[in-house]
């Protein structure tokens, strides 16, 4: 059986600090003590060296989660920015790793999604069957249907909205999850009765739940505040169970199970 994934895990903390302590098993240990098996992880040093350092921190989040490759599934970063570089580290990732996922914070790298450079990484992805990741949630540079565009002009490409539009954008993750089957909503950050709405309104073959844990910050509290809140939605065993289990791994490359519907609890 396909495992409780939580979808937004960074290693590291803040600014990029990684603790000399920070090791994955601790992070599992963490995790577990809230009934998640399993993290993606993504990079936060590479996403304040916006040119240079791409490969070193994306190759340091990947040693972290080899030791336990059907639990941590690696994510990495690039900046558009950078061009063929850019370009370039995706292809390594991809083939050296079997990397599936690129992260990107619009906002903290500095890029917008509508440019020239950013369609040359979503074509690039979309062939290889990488999906992206976006920080959303702040303007100007990553609302929800500004990522959401992304799906339109590369239909099979897999575009996450990773906060599901924070406080004050998830009607438009909403919006755009109704639009396009292949535009996931991560549930990370908004107010409970906004992820109730997401959860209600988003079918949940698009829905899957994320902590926002930092590897290397020892404070569990963000981890139990919002799986707590998950648990806490109205949502049927089977809605709950896609969400969870099966939309991570569909995401990260794995074939489509049977779609849910959505029910009333």
């Amino acid at each position: 059986m396909n495992r409780i994934i939580d979808f937004h895990v960074h290693q590291g903390a803040w600014g990029g600090v990684r603790s000399e302590s920070d090791r994955p098993e601790g992070t599992l240990e963490r995790l577990s003590r809230f009934g998640v098996e399993g993290a993606l992880v993504m990079p936060f040093a590479g996403l304040f060296s916006n040119w240079f350092d791409h490969p070193a921190d994306n190759d340091v989040v990947y040693d972290y989660c080899r030791e336990f490759p059907d639990r941590l599934f690696a994510a990495f970063t690039v900046n558009p920015l950078m061009g063929g570089a850019a370009l370039d580290e995706i292809r390594r990732c991809r083939e050296l790793h079997d990397s599936r996922v690129l992260k990107l914070h619009p906002w903290l790298q500095g890029f917008s999604v509508t440019s020239a450079e950013m369609d040359a990484v979503a074509g690039l992805c979309e062939k290889l069957e990488v999906a992206i990741i976006f920080h959303d949630g702040t303007p100007p540079y990553s609302t929800p249907l500004q990522i959401a565009r992304l799906c339109r002009d590369f239909p099979n490409l897999k575009v996450v909205s990773g906060h599901a539009g924070l406080c004050d954008l998830w009607q438009e993750a909403i919006a755009a999850a109704r639009r396009y089957r292949s535009f996931y909503v991560c549930i990370c950050g908004p107010h409970l009765s906004a992820a109730q709405a997401l959860a209600d309104s988003v079918p949940s073959g698009q829905l899957c739940f994320g902590s926002d844990l930092s590897t290397s910050d020892l404070d569990d509290s963000l981890l139990w505040y919002r799986w707590r809140g998950f648990r806490a939605l109205r949502m049927t065993s089977e809605q709950r169970e896609t969400a969870e289990r099966i939309t991570p791994y569909e995401i990260m490359g794995n074939p489509r199970p049977k779609e849910v519907d959505r029910e009333t609890p």
